[in-house]
């Protein structure tokens, strides 16, 4: 788009604003806006002013467009705004029962509050309206996921490639429960279908796109290959352990790798890369190859995770003398009733929940009154890992519970975070980016972990091949973290005694 047409963009929305706020606003007036916000491109905030935008017109006379409602319920969809999802669709049901959509929007909408019955029987219900429908099926594949009925979800899902061979989501998603269950070859092969998202290509894939070719496993004789950070910090730090693989193959075959990488775990990573693999954070060189990291499974055929769960990366050792002093000084200073100061006290790492906007963070979240029975045990300090958590933190102190929050002291990313780490007795953690980092340092961890977690975690395994020093507590059931908390405080009760 030309600057000429930014402009007269930005200022049609301008005046459809204006007009929308006027006092004698009508409900067309909402609704040109909330259709020209949703026209304008998919940031969350301009969808969010839409969404608002459509209810307003909507409010003000409900028949000003027949698809009104379809397009509140879809966009609130979008949004995640469950309780408007909630809404809408109950409206569209009592018009149409029969609204395949809307049964699809509703089942979601449902499925947040841990309903799954119910929300399977909407799927079910879309299913029968609209047979041999993709989205349908694929919809009530991730549902039946969700229950940790595994088979029955991958047999959904390949009913549903079946119908649509194109649909990069439902393979991504079939890759996801292949290597659940230690299907490697097929899984990694499909789980390459994740490149084909248009929307989430960062801006190393597309400059790269632009003057190289996708590596396919090609040799690297004569060639440079920059592989490109990807996804999340735990999928890098996860993967990142395959460099060293990669460099000794380009080594023998007289190629060159790059690996391309700019962020908070930048440090940590070129402590462990070999010195023929350097760290670019711009796009210095021009390479003949890119490859996302995520990609290195299958191109270097690793179908068997066994032996990989050694530690390989390390904190800095200046760092970690530093943050001893600090983690010394706090865990000294707890005192007993009569004044004298508790000595040889254990020090654990905490973290409870996550990024709220992952997709999973509701399920894979510890709600903090029920990580309470933790906190109790005697003789233990608790490190916050995570940033932003000060409130929490503060409430829990106020109840006596000694829990210390350092995070302000992150200076330079993850490389404080492992500094941190390498001075704890034990982590326990939600599945987060913290919990890789511990894996990969080898410090021993608790990882709680939801029904039905990540495919890094397998399915019912106690102990995973991918980090020697984790421990996997799984939920029993949906939302039942009681349980995990109990395990997890003999575990810490039991540090004392070692």
């Amino acid at each position: 788009m030309t600057d000429l047409n930014v402009e007269a963009a930005v200022s049609h929305l301008a005046s459809l604003r204006a007009r929308s706020m006027a006092p004698d606003a009508s409900a067309a007036d909402s609704l040109a806006l909330g259709h020209a916000l949703l026209q304008s491109g998919r940031d969350k905030h301009r969808q969010r002013e839409a969404l608002h935008a459509l209810v307003r017109a909507y409010q003000i006379d409900a028949s000003c467009d027949p698809r009104l409602l379809h397009t509140i319920a879809q966009t609130a969809f979008i949004l995640r705004d469950w309780a408007l999802v909630d809404s809408a669709t109950s409206l569209l049901l009592s018009q149409n029962p029969e609204d395949a959509n809307a049964l699809i929007w509703r089942a979601a909408a449902i499925q947040q509050r841990d309903d799954f019955d119910a929300a399977e029987r909407l799927l079910r219900e879309a299913v029968r309206v609209v047979p041999g429908n993709p989205v349908a099926l694929h919809k009530l594949a991730l549902c039946i996921k969700e229950q940790a009925r595994f088979t029955e979800a991958e047999a959904l899902l390949r009913q549903a490639l079946a119908l649509a061979p194109d649909n990069a989501h439902a393979e991504f998603d079939l890759s996801e429960l292949e290597i659940r269950s230690g299907r490697f070859a097929e899984g990694w092969a499909h789980y390459e279908s994740r490149v084909i998202f248009a929307d989430d290509l960062n801006n190393a894939q597309h400059a790269l796109a632009s003057i190289s070719a996708h590596w396919q496993g090609e040799s690297l004789a004569g060639k440079t290959l920059v592989v490109y950070g990807e996804q999340g910090n735990g999928d890098c730090l996860w993967a990142v352990r395959f460099l060293p693989l990669l460099a000794e193959r380009a080594r023998r075959e007289g190629g060159r790798v790059i690996f391309g990488h700019d962020g908070p775990l930048r440090h940590l990573f070129e402590r462990m890369l070999p010195a023929d693999l350097p760290l670019e954070t711009s796009l210095e060189t021009r390479p003949d190859f890119h490859c996302g990291l995520m990609s290195l499974p299958l191109r270097l055929g690793i179908v068997d995770a066994a032996s990989w769960g050694s530690p390989y990366l390390n904190a800095d050792p200046a760092r970690v003398r530093a943050w001893s002093e600090r983690v010394t000084a706090h865990a000294m200073a707890k005192r007993n009733g009569d004044g004298t100061t508790e000595r040889g006290r254990r020090k654990v790492g905490l973290v409870w929940n996550g990024n709220p906007e992952h997709i999973r963070d509701m399920r894979r979240s510890v709600p903090t009154e029920q990580l309470e029975p933790l906190l109790t045990v005697p003789g233990v300090s608790y490190f916050a890992l995570s940033p932003g958590r000060a409130e929490t933190v503060a409430q829990w102190r106020a109840k006596g519970l000694d829990v210390i929050d350092l995070t302000h002291h992150f200076k330079s990313g993850f490389d404080d975070v492992a500094a941190l780490l390498a001075n704890l007795d034990l982590v326990v953690t939600i599945d987060s980016g913290p919990a890789h980092l511990a894996g990969a340092l080898g410090v021993p961890t608790c990882l709680m972990i939801d029904h039905v977690s990540a495919w890094f975690w397998g399915d019912e395994s106690p102990v995973t091949p991918w980090y020697d020093s984790i421990e996997l507590i799984r939920q029993p059931r949906v939302g039942d973290w009681a349980p995990v908390v109990a395990k997890v405080r003999r575990r810490i009760e039991a540090v004392g005694r070692n």
